[in-house]
């Protein structure tokens, strides 16, 4: 081993899931310009605007935070592993609880996606595959795109 840092097995891929993030945070914007809905509809366009924001910016935080994390515990792979997925849990429980039945949210059957989800990265803590922590960072695209693709569905001239 050399005396410079080891990449993490994936860095790049890590470090497009942080740019990925920061730009799922910047459609919000776009959002905000399709969404010229009456007022009764205002609670749907700012929890999608708001949500939006805060997974694209956690998503920027798992794939710059994954690199960060196996440089500062000893490039050791299985923790970092855990740790990252520990965040992403983390994520979910957000989500979980942005979830809730309100006029932003009326159905509740998407709910438990959101648990599945949240069980499998509860099980990923304790596994550490840092090759399935990949798969599960890719599996998180799938919140912000789906209020993304509802939005733009749903959006009027």
């Amino acid at each position: 081993m050399s005396r410079y840092r080891a990449e993490i097995p994936g860095e790049f891929y890590f470090m497009g899931f942080g740019a990925l993030g920061v730009s799922l945070a910047g459609f919000a914007g776009l959002i905000a310009a399709l969404s010229r809905r009456p007022a009764p509809d205002a609670a749907v366009a700012a929890y999608r605007i708001r949500t939006i924001v805060i997974l694209g910016f956690m998503l920027t935080y798992a794939g710059f935070g994954t690199v960060a994390l196996y440089a500062v515990v000893a490039e050791d792979i299985l923790l970092t592993a855990r740790l990252a997925s520990l965040f992403l849990a983390s994520m979910n429980v957000f989500g979980l609880l942005d979830a809730r039945p309100r006029p932003a949210w009326p159905d509740d059957r998407q709910r438990s996606i959101s648990i599945v989800i949240l069980s499998l990265l509860l099980a990923h803590v304790v596994i550490g595959s840092i090759v399935f922590l990949q798969v599960l960072l890719l599996g998180q695209l799938s919140g912000p795109v789906s209020i993304f693709y509802s939005a733009a569905g749903t959006a009027r001239p």
